[in-house]
């Protein structure tokens, strides 16, 4: 067959009939399955299709306030959350910023570590009971309330803030900031305009596309919130959706329904974020960056240190000093206490470590992480593959196949294979490491295909004409020239799998049982019982563990980005 005769059959869509095709039709059958359930389960009502379920969502205070206090939070860490990842992102992409490269990678680290352990960390400082600067509050001015309740509507909105909300707006925006042409910032300086002038006229309107999308897709992140509200909520029963979700599948029998048409809700409002954070990329997106372009920094002058002790003191407050909290809390006798004789002790961390729980714990996280990071990479490579090399209605098929998994809330995705897998999987599936690795791997498939397809996107293809007029097959050609080149990529996608498995709490949360349990609902589990010290000690692995990844992460980053 002639070069035009191959490429023709390879654009017309999916490969003949075999198992590379019966493969891909399965996994863009697991892909949607989730959403169909969540939509059709919520409908019914002993076999019948009804409305009854969402009239109880949309007409119970309890659910409505929970409603409400998602889009409240969403609201709240995302606008502060923008202001602080704009001012950040500009100072260390934009400007002589002392320090930038160690300060970018700092929130990095930020954005690895897992929020439960940020979160026990503070609450060693703003506890209302025993909390060091309450209590500092209470001796030095003798105040009979708390200056912070961590325990608190403002306090889960710092929680947000302290953990990924922001680290995650510097990681989008500052590449962003940095493919700027700087000679527009400058020709405005040029023209009289003060710095604030410039970056107000300049640019932020230049980079509004990914302005827009990173607020858009903050919101929809934002959205599926758990486990903070879970520990920090509970005291004074503020919920959001997803903890209202978990509590009616703690209930006999589980409210398939009820919680299903509760998270459709917030399903549907996530889509609709999705979609105009996708329409404004695709409406928006323009080069700022040409071959004359210019790669220069602002000056700062006489505000560079200060600055750079700001930008510094931030990520300090975001990574050194909750992992310092975190790490005294592990060794203190009783958590908070330091009147209590001796105040320091291993024995936590010796009782942990030795638990047997613990051990099976450790062992569920490292293979539900390594597995999970193996089947997302074959996944995403397999689907970004025939989205690229496919046309017209496959191509659009599998793509919006893509895109499922993140329309929908962490808890709505774990409830649907809950409901699945006790509906029509064999029993050992419930409680097997199986059961979330593919979870967790479905969840992320939709990073994972965006980063190899736009891989892809920019190879030439000339590399595979080359290869098929040389008489290679279409596997031969995806073997030798498509895979080694997407390899950094790949890495990219399983670190961040990884990263995501070692933290997650959201997707696997209906899922997980004393069997297959990870560290992070072990972890959970011990704040729930009030075992702070516990709870501390495997906070600090997991921190451990994210903190390597996150430096290998960047370390794959910059190798690939002086290779591009």
């Amino acid at each position: 067959m002639s070069y035009q005769g191959r490429r023709s059959a390879g654009k017309a869509g999916l490969p003949r009939v075999g198992p590379g095709a019966i493969v891909l039709a399965g996994l863009a059958a697991l892909l949607v399955a989730p959403l169909l359930i969540a939509l059709f389960v919520s409908f019914d009502n002993d076999g019948a299709l009804s409305l009854a379920s969402w009239n109880h969502v949309l007409h119970q205070a309890r659910y409505l306030d929970a409603l409400g206090n998602s889009l409240g939070f969403a609201l709240a860490t995302q606008s502060l959350s923008m202001v602080l990842g704009i001012a950040v992102s500009w100072l260390i992409a934009r400007t002589d910023l002392p320090g930038r490269r160690q300060l970018e990678f700092a929130f990095w680290i930020s954005f690895f570590l897992p929020s439960l352990a940020i979160v026990q960390g503070w609450t060693l400082m703003f506890d209302p009971h025993y909390g060091l600067l309450n209590r500092l509050g209470g001796t030095v001015f003798g105040l009979d309330h708390p200056l912070f309740d961590v325990y608190s509507w403002k306090g889960i909105v710092f929680a947000h803030l302290a953990t990924t909300t922001v680290s995650a707006k510097v990681m989008m925006l500052v590449p962003a900031f940095r493919a700027m042409d700087a000679r527009l910032e400058e020709a405005a300086l040029m023209g009289g305009s003060s710095w604030l002038g410039a970056t107000l006229r300049v640019t932020l309107p230049v980079i509004k596309p990914a302005l827009v999308m990173t607020l858009l897709l903050g919101f929809v992140y934002a959205l599926q919130s758990f486990e903070i509200e879970l520990v920090l909520g509970s005291p004074h029963n503020i919920h959001v959706y997803s903890t209202v979700i978990y509590d009616l599948t703690r209930s006999d029998p589980v409210d398939f329904t009820t919680a299903f048409a509760l998270g459709d809700v917030v399903a549907i409002a996530s889509l609709a974020f999705a979609w105009l954070a996708h329409r404004s990329g695709s409406r928006n997106a323009y080069a700022t960056v040409s071959a004359q372009s210019s790669a220069g920094v602002l000056r700062l002058r006489g505000w560079r240190w200060a600055a750079g002790a700001g930008v510094a003191a931030l990520a300090a407050l975001l990574t050194v000093i909750p992992l310092a909290f975190l790490v005294v809390s592990s060794l203190m006798t009783r958590f908070g206490f330091f009147s209590i004789e001796p105040v320091w002790t291993l024995s936590h961390w010796k009782t942990v470590l030795g638990e047997p729980e613990f051990i099976a714990a450790a062992r569920n996280t490292l293979t539900f992480a390594l597995g999970s990071a193996a089947v997302a990479v074959a996944a995403s490579f397999l689907l970004a593959y025939w989205i690229v090399r496919s046309s017209g209605r496959v191509a659009a098929l599998l793509s919006m196949a893509s895109w499922a998994p993140s329309s929908m809330p962490a808890v709505l995705f774990s409830l649907a294979w809950l409901w699945l897998i006790l509906r029509w999987a064999p029993d050992w599936v419930y409680g097997s490491t199986l059961s979330l690795i593919v979870v967790n791997s479905l969840a992320w498939l939709t990073l994972g295909t965006q980063m190899l397809r736009n891989q892809m996107g920019h190879l030439g293809s000339q590399l595979s004409e080359a290869a098929w007029l040389s008489g290679a097959s279409e596997w031969t050609s995806v073997r030798t020239i498509v895979f080694p080149l997407c390899v950094p990529s790949m890495l990219a996608v399983a670190i961040m799998v990884f990263v995501s498995a070692i933290r997650d709490v959201g997707h696997i949360a209906l899922l997980a049982s004393g069997s297959n349990q990870p560290l992070s609902i072990f972890q959970l589990g011990y704040m729930i019982d009030g075992s702070s010290e516990d709870a501390a000690v495997v906070g600090v692995v997991l921190a451990a563990l994210a903190i390597v990844a996150a430096w290998f992460a960047r370390a794959v980053g910059m190798r690939t980005a002086s290779h591009s």
